[in-house]
């Protein structure tokens, strides 16, 4: 099993990197490194800042998006959609599904593709002085950090239980907030973190077309991995998804990097 995780990482690793660098970018991060670290972590912490207050200059497009989702969630809480999708992935659960999740979408979501994706680019990026691809890597990294930081808090707050922790599996069992994170079911932090890494990628190389189709594949098999391993419920993978996604879409709009650079704010010694 592992020398065919191996395989199928070799095989994915290739793509992204070889497309990524037919399309690389200039970058404006050109700095030297004292400069260029104080102003990434600078730049995180304002990023942290407007992922906590950005309800409050959200737009009425931001606001009606955010009513679909609730809209979307609430459907899949109350309205049975979560019990309906639950039964369904598991009447058709086989062992083509299982083996696409624990070879695709696990190692997706639990960091370990991520990393080695991430990693690689950032390390590729240098040996090839591709400032896009490192730009890439650490725009991804403050994604994944701060996407994930924000479901953890997440999770600690609704203490939801998973589709396995009852029989028959119930929905609407909320315990938080207790802050025990013994029942961790909502939001997904897999597809949380699947979802950020795709569209960290996705956003930094909109084209070839190939490079957004292959990250959200990867994602979109991790949030049904989920769902077919009855770890969580629909809702779950979905808020999960949606934090992953915009999470990655504020730091990329907001440019917060470009802002540090200017203000000249050192925070390490």
């Amino acid at each position: 099993m592992k020398v065919r995780r191996r395989a199928i990482w070799l095989v994915v690793l290739s793509i992204f990197l070889s497309v990524s660098l037919f399309a690389q970018q200039d970058s404006i991060y050109k700095l030297p490194p004292r400069q260029f670290l104080d102003s990434y972590i600078y730049s995180g912490v304002l990023d942290a800042e407007d992922q906590i207050t950005a309800p409050f200059h959200w737009n009425t497009t931001q606001w009606v998006t955010f009513g679909g989702l609730a809209a979307g969630e609430s459907a899949m809480m109350f309205a049975g959609g979560d019990k309906a999708l639950q039964a369904w992935a598991q009447s058709h659960r086989n062992s083509n599904t299982n083996f696409i999740e624990n070879n695709f979408g696990d190692p997706f979501g639990d960091g370990l593709y991520p990393v080695i994706l991430i990693g690689s680019a950032y390390i590729l990026g240098f040996a090839l002085h591709s400032n896009h691809l490192k730009t890439m890597a650490l725009f991804t990294t403050k994604s994944l950090v701060i996407s994930a930081s924000t479901t953890l808090i997440i999770k600690s707050i609704a203490e939801r239980d998973r589709p396995f922790q009852h029989t028959p599996p119930n929905p609407l069992f909320w315990n938080g907030p207790i802050f025990k994170l013994d029942h961790n079911s909502f939001p997904s932090g897999h597809t949380t973190v699947a979802f950020a890494t795709a569209s960290g990628i996705a956003m930094a190389y909109p084209k070839p077309i190939i490079i957004p189709i292959l990250a959200y594949s990867f994602a979109a098999v991790t949030a049904y991995g989920r769902v077919n391993g009855n770890w969580h419920w629909g809702s779950d993978v979905l808020m999960g998804a949606a934090i992953g996604y915009f999470t990655s879409k504020l730091i990329y709009t907001h440019d917060n990097w470009s802002k540090a650079l200017k203000k000249t704010r050192p925070i390490i010694s």
